[in-house]
């Protein structure tokens, strides 16, 4: 009996909505310079908290931002692989074995389109035709766009947190002068919303960790009458979600979500 539907067509067009999604995701989180990220974000606050429940060591600190970043990495590239694959296998005959000129198997579209992300070509399985190659180029440029955002993403992650952990530096030297550094302050926290998931690296010295050590100069700071410090404290990516009126309850929920410390099950909260 002939069925009422071809399902190939639904799954090509399931692959491009997933596309759409990932890559909106994506370049908003890399090049959106905001603490905006509709998935990744998510994705990382729940790394974070699985990997902080490692036992309180030095290397637990060393590693624990890296791995978040890893595991947003690791949805990119499945999605897309995943949403290519999709997209061809939409495609009746759109992939063939090489060896046997038989269509490619569910494996075999993951494998094509994962070495036309890497732009390194080769594989079993190739194009059947020339649309399908040409379509095939179109997944080499989208390759080369997620490699150079990505690359560009985790630089300026890792240059966030490094010029952060130099301005804990300078504080820890000069306790008493705060007025020197309340650009640099300012600089740190316009930076911290381009590039909030440098709120995810810890250091095995604490006195080195960004997100508690912020929560504690700013609370220091709160008394001062010359300067507005909570007009600065509130431009800190995400304060702005906490429901307390109290600034510092907000900090401190705040200080505790990112702290990369083990925290009691109970208290666990969602950064």
């Amino acid at each position: 009996m002939t069925p009422m539907f071809c399902p190939l067509p639904i799954i090509g067009l399931l692959g491009i909505v997933c596309l759409i999604v990932t890559m909106t995701d994506f370049l908003i989180t890399t090049v959106g310079t905001n603490d905006s990220s509709p998935i990744a974000i998510r994705i990382a606050k729940v790394a974070f908290r699985l990997f902080r429940r490692l036992p309180d060591t030095n290397i637990k600190h060393k590693i624990i931002g890296p791995l978040v970043v890893a595991s947003v990495a690791t949805w990119w590239i499945l999605s897309v692989n995943l949403a290519w694959a999709m997209i061809f296998y939409g495609i009746s005959r759109s992939i063939v074995d090489q060896g046997t000129g038989q269509p490619a198997d569910p494996v075999g579209f993951v494998s094509h389109v994962g070495h036309l992300l890497s732009t390194v070509g080769g594989g079993a399985t190739s194009p059947a035709n020339s649309n399908i190659a040409l379509l095939g180029v179109v997944v080499g440029v989208n390759g080369m766009i997620v490699l150079t955002l990505a690359v560009s993403f985790v630089m300026t992650t890792t240059q966030t947190v490094v010029h952060g952990r130099k301005l804990l530096l300078y504080l820890g030297a000069d306790r008493d002068n705060d007025m020197p550094v309340l650009k640099d302050l300012a600089g740190l926290t316009a930076e911290l919303n381009a590039a909030p998931f440098a709120l995810f690296f810890s250091h095995q010295d604490p006195e080195m960790r960004v997100p508690e050590r912020l929560a504690e100069i700013f609370d220091r700071r709160f008394d001062d009458a010359a300067v507005d410090w909570e007009h600065l404290a509130q431009a800190l990516p995400y304060l702005r979600r906490y429901p307390e009126t109290d600034m510092r309850s907000r900090l401190q929920k705040w200080r505790r979500d990112f702290s990369a410390s083990r925290m009691p099950a109970s208290k666990e909260g969602n950064p």
